[in-house]
């Protein structure tokens, strides 16, 4: 889950034609690179709104991203939750946001399929039957959790409220917050990375011009 940055403002459409003169790789590097400068406050805001939680696995996949289109001669900013390797359960469960959605979101009121709901699936842990018969989780809650209801029955998970406790969505409420000063900011970010990319171009013709 994430926003993305391209040039989609009128008043930058002069920026952006000067860029098509650039060749197509030069272009799209200097375009991405004016890009993740220029969503760089939202990025940072957004890291900043993301609660911790119990494991802090959320606000550690906060990430900002640019990616170069070559063949376009275009560059885009990205800047949101990342997503864990697939089917590696210990990288989804350190490294992506894959309950970001919940977050930004909320959800109705949710129940498992079964009749039980644990952590287990998301996070490498153990259960062990006391002598009284509780059973406790490794890690303790609420990194670690295990939860289960008489047979036939089903876990009631209750519902997440939009933005969490706090009533914050983090993506949506950084976009707002940042929205205001981002055309200015492009405008700035973009001119600069012509002035890059020219810069660029003349020295690789004085180095041609050299040999």
């Amino acid at each position: 889950m994430s926003i993305e940055m391209e040039i989609a403002w009128p008043t930058l459409k002069e920026l952006q034609d000067a860029f098509k003169l650039l060749p197509n790789n030069i272009a799209a590097k200097h375009m991405a690179a004016a890009l993740g400068r220029a969503i760089d406050p939202t990025f940072r805001l957004i890291r900043k709104l993301t609660p911790r939680g119990p494991t802090g696995n959320l606000k550690k996949a906060v990430r900002k991203k640019t990616t170069r289109y070559i063949r376009s001669g275009a560059g885009v900013a990205l800047a949101g939750y990342s997503k864990g390797p697939e089917g590696n359960v210990t990288a989804i469960s350190k490294l992506s946001g894959h309950h970001a959605h919940f977050l930004e979101k909320g959800t109705k009121n949710r129940r498992t399929k079964g009749r039980v709901a644990s952590s287990f699936n998301d996070l490498v842990f153990s259960v062990v039957r006391r002598k009284n018969g509780a059973l406790v989780t490794k890690p303790r809650p609420p990194k670690g959790f295990l939860k289960g209801t008489t047979k036939g029955d089903q876990v009631d998970l209750g519902k997440m409220p939009i933005g969490g406790k706090r009533g914050v969505p983090p993506i949506q409420t950084a976009f707002a917050r940042t929205k205001t000063t981002m055309s200015a900011d492009m405008r700035k970010e973009m001119a600069q990375g012509i002035v890059s990319a020219t810069r660029e171009m003349a020295g690789k013709f004085r180095a041609t011009g050299k040999r």
